[in-house]
């Protein structure tokens, strides 16, 4: 039997429009990360002209803390990304993917000259 070991989300907004906290949580209840979600929901077609592209409904994640590191950095966003994906559906619309940003991943910083150079 397969063990389910999906993230929990715990949503809530904030006082900015279309941007929420959320907490990401091991089965055990465990907090894994603190997100911030800003949902990319495209404009209604009405309000675009008729040979507009058709773009999808995505999340725009920003990892303000997790507890990930270079080995597991994979393993996070595609657990993270089911959780958010499977929250932020409706029966009406459902975002096609998330996309993700860290800010500064602490696992960066322990590379030899992160800071002289930080892009190899």
């Amino acid at each position: 039997m397969k063990q389910d070991n999906s993230y929990k989300v715990k949503l809530t907004k904030t006082l900015y429009t279309n941007t929420y906290r959320c907490q990401l949580l091991t089965t055990n209840e465990e907090i894994i990360g603190h997100l911030r979600v800003l949902p990319g929901i495209p404009l209604d077609r009405s309000q675009v002209p008729e040979n507009a592209p058709t773009v999808p409904f995505f999340l725009l994640v920003i990892v303000d803390d997790a507890d990930i590191n270079k080995d597991n950095l994979i393993d996070f966003e595609e657990r993270a990304s089911y959780a958010l994906l499977k929250r932020f559906s409706t029966e009406g619309s459902s975002p096609q993917h998330c996309q993700f940003y860290y800010p500064s991943p602490a696992f960066v910083f322990e590379q030899k000259d992160a800071v002289a150079k930080p892009f190899n």
